[in-house]
């Protein structure tokens, strides 16, 4: 709160908010009440606009009827649970403390307490897992969206290990328990095929929801719009300046407002980012507004490149924009890095 206060009296907001986000771990652990305090510093020196998201995310064990009410009385409208998975084993596998009965009991308590927007968070390609056992945990969330209408929005991302990740002490980065290659892009086309058969929208590479339902906070990432962010570890985008705060909770209690990272975005690396971004949704980049925002035009500029993906079924030119195809989304970061 201490560093919340300072940082927007130096540089106060010159918009409202369109979304709040209480999240990056376990924030369903901290009392309401702390949230409530957090929010109040934060809306002291902001104003929010109407219709505003604010998401808090949350493990599927920390919910309680009475922790749900209470985030919803705060006017927490969207709920994102970290399940992972639904199946024990592979939650095991990867050091998570809840079990599918934990997951499945705590999106059944958010529901109960009046939740209408609950997100779902889901990993694949994990040490362990079949094809199967990840279209049994598909087919499960699938079927709890069909009989349950507040679940609007499903994220599912493949694991993507640091070199010195403590899940290789278990598994090590060759082990045979990772899903390979082939299965990897079967599990990823099974996750486009299921859900868009069950009404879920696919709006981003590993991004699924019904119909007016996208995350506000992501989408502001995606179309490259500032945020700014508080607490240990947190990265802001402001000012043309990307920042971020001490990952070690010790040393950001001695210095709140200390920079871990601190880099100034000029106009080249803008439009590097804007590509980067703009790629990862499914509608791809609107090229009028990308030549209007950046002065650049991206068919001219990278025709050769464009020419060579489209012939090769991995992007298309829908309606003016330029997009990855659902052929080309498996490789989507190696047809990213063409660009550059």
């Amino acid at each position: 709160m201490q560093e919340m206060e300072t940082r927007l009296e130096r540089d106060p907001l010159p918009e409202d908010l369109v979304s709040i986000f209480f999240g990056g771990g376990t924030p369903g652990l901290i009392d309401p009440k702390n949230i409530a305090a957090l929010k109040n510093k934060l809306l002291s020196h902001a104003k929010i606009s109407t219709g505003a998201e604010i998401e808090l995310e949350t493990t599927p064990h920390s919910i309680t009827l009475e922790k749900a009410k209470a985030w919803l009385e705060l006017g927490v409208s969207r709920l994102s649970i970290g399940v992972e998975s639904f199946n024990d084993d592979e939650l095991k596998a990867i050091g998570r403390d809840h079990t599918r009965a934990q997951a499945l009991a705590g999106i059944e308590t958010a529901i109960a307490a009046g939740f209408k927007n609950i997100n779902c968070d889901f990993m694949y390609s994990l040490p362990t897992q079949t094809l199967g056992s990840w279209r049994q945990t598909l087919d499960e969330i699938l079927n709890l969206a069909a009989a349950n209408a507040e679940i609007k929005h499903i994220s599912a991302y493949s694991l993507h290990l640091a070199n010195n990740s403590p899940l290789f002490s278990r598994f090590p980065k060759e082990s045979v328990a990772y899903p390979d290659d082939e299965i990897y892009e079967s599990m990823y086309l099974e996750l486009i095929e299921q859900t868009e058969k069950n009404g879920f929208l696919q709006y981003e590479v590993s991004n699924f929801s019904k119909p007016g339902f996208q995350s506000k906070h992501n989408m502001a990432y995606w179309n490259h719009n500032p945020y700014v962010a508080f607490g240990v570890g947190s990265h802001r985008y402001f000012k043309e300046i990307r920042s971020s705060n001490w990952r070690s909770l010790s040393r950001y209690m001695k210095d709140p407002l200390g920079d871990e990272t601190y880099e100034e975005i000029d106009a080249e690396t803008k439009i590097r980012e804007a590509i980067m971004l703009g790629l990862r949704m499914r509608s791809g980049i609107d090229l009028d507004i990308f030549a209007s925002k950046y002065g650049v035009d991206l068919l001219q500029k990278h025709a050769s490149t464009v020419n060579k993906l489209v012939e090769g079924g991995l992007m298309h030119l829908p309606e003016g924009h330029l997009a990855i195809t659902t052929k080309g989304v498996p490789v989507s970061n190696s047809i990213i890095a063409e660009f550059f």
